[in-house]
Formats: structure tokens, sequence, C-alpha cells
């Protein structure tokens, strides 16, 4: 049987919508003669997991993973455009969130102090920080510490509470934030946005055949103007697929390219020290956008 997971902005709220999109998908699928389709998204397997599975039909990965550590195991089908602040075309961005009323005017107002990342490996919320803060570096460090908290909503609480001052987070889970966790968002601010990127792309196993990757493909297209799927798409902040050259994510590549030429290399760099405790402050403002940069 083969493997269909739809993982990256899968919130436990967002859970029918995102059902509900794989089941129109696999609807255009089958109306192609494709068959032996997953009834429904695969869970309990880890997507890192299911990537190396040659089973696996449909899956989403972060842009950074296509360029880098899943390269050989999976192949872009396509790339979704996004109906989110900062989203242009089938391009995306990472907003940079600090707390309101910290008294930071910009990045440079961040030296000494401590950052959190969700992942290592991922472009939104640490390849795209790194070009912004290397020209602010002195001897390669500007932060006091980094911490990696696992996943952008993580990281959002971490500063929210005082346990990191700055992170770097996917526009999009801003956005779905903003409709089913506000809360979340509570205290918290834009100081800028990052440089588009190509968004986070749908992708199959390597292994899958040229004929299923095109039917794939024609099977998302007819999604985004099925109009029996335009709530799950509007849930989901989906607006429409495009299919990209081949060589499109490796501009995320040049984001690097600022890091490389400063010599910094402290994105990411985990301290497992303990954080300092947050200091107590009045109830939160609501969030907001202080500024937004241009496309470069």
């Amino acid at each position: 049987m083969r493997i269909a997971n739809l993982p990256w902005y899968d919130f436990a709220e967002l859970t029918v919508a995102t059902d509900a999109f794989w089941r129109g998908v696999r609807r255009h699928l089958v109306a192609q003669g494709v068959d032996d389709l997953p009834e429904t998204l695969d869970r309990k397997t880890p997507h890192a997991e299911q990537w190396r599975r040659s089973e696996l039909l449909l899956s989403q990965a972060c842009g950074y993973d296509v360029l880098y550590d899943a390269a050989a195991d999976l192949q872009v089908v396509a790339t979704p455009r996004f109906d989110a602040e900062g989203c242009e075309g089938s391009c995306y961005r990472s907003a940079i969130v600090v707390r309101a009323g910290d008294h930071v005017r910009d990045l440079r107002d961040l030296r000494g102090r401590v950052a959190v990342v969700n992942e290592a490996s991922s472009h939104s919320g640490t390849n795209a920080f790194r070009p912004l803060v290397a020209p602010l570096a002195r001897n390669g460090r500007f932060f006091s510490a980094v911490f990696v908290s696992g996943d952008h909503v993580s990281s959002l609480e971490m500063v929210a509470d005082g346990r990191a001052d700055v992170a770097c987070v996917d526009v999009v889970v801003i956005e779905l934030c903003r409709q089913v966790r506000p809360q979340s968002l509570a205290g918290l601010e834009i100081l800028q946005l990052t440089a588009p990127a190509p968004a986070p792309p749908y992708v199959t196993s390597a292994r899958t055949p040229p004929e299923l990757v095109a039917a794939l493909r024609r099977a998302l297209q007819s999604a985004m103007t099925d109009p029996t799927m335009t709530p799950a798409r509007s849930a989901l902040c989906v607006g429409g697929v495009d299919l990209l050259p081949p060589d499109a994510y490796s501009s995320l590549a040049a984001f690097e390219a600022p890091a490389l030429a400063h010599g910094y290399f402290e994105l990411p760099a985990p301290n497992l020290s303990p954080v300092r405790t947050p200091a107590s402050r009045d109830a939160p403002p609501a969030f907001r956008v202080r500024s937004r940069c241009t496309a470069r």
C-alpha cells in the first residue's frame, strides 16, 4: 500500500481540513485510474522515515530537505501557493518575532540575547535567519545562546514566556495560528520579514515512476479548482500550486552565502544549559506586524 501524509501544517485543529484535502486529491487520482491509494493519511510513522520508503506517494517537506538531507529520497511534485501575509505566488517568507514592548527596534538590539530556532534543517526557522544575522556577528557570535525548540509553535511559546528573545517563524504557521491558535501569538510582534523563497513543496519518493508523478501533479492542480475542496483549501491557506523548474530549490543555498562569507556558524547551535527565568510582566498586548521587508 502506498503512503500519504501531509505533515507540514497539520495542526490538531486542522486535521479535519487536512483529511478533506487528501480525500479530494485522492478522488482526482482515482479519476485518472490510479489505484492502491491509502484511504487515510499515515500520521503514526515519522515523516522522515516515510521519506525513505519507496511506497511514499505524497508528503510535504522543507525546501532545505529536498536540497540536502533528503535529496536522494524525495522528488518535488509541486509547490503550493499560500494565502498568507508575506507569501507571493509560490514563495513564502519567515517572520522575525520578538516580544512586544521589549524595546527591540531592529536586529542589532538583539545582540547578546537568546534566540530559538525550530530545527537545524529548517529553511524557514534557521537558514532564512542566517543572512540577516551574519553581518552583525562579531567573531562568529551574535547571540548569548541559541536553542532548538522542535517546531515553530514551540518557538513562539519560548519567546512569549521569556525563555528566548527572538525566533524566526514560517509566515504560514503564523497565519494558521491567527486562525486557530491566536493565544500563541499574544504579546508578540513581527520585527521584520526575511527574503522570499520557494514554499515547502509537495513531494513523493524519488522512486515514484514519472507517469505517477504526472498524475499527482494533475490531481493537485485539479484539487485547486475543485469547488468541493474550497473549505479545506481555505482552512489550510492553500490558494494553488505551481510546477517550478527542477533546480528551483537550489536558490535556498544562496541564503547561506553571507554566513559563509562572515564565518558565521552560530545558527543553529543548541545550548543545553538552563535558560534564564522569564521576568514578570503585564498582560500581553495583541500580536501585530511592526514592519515588512521587500523581496530581494
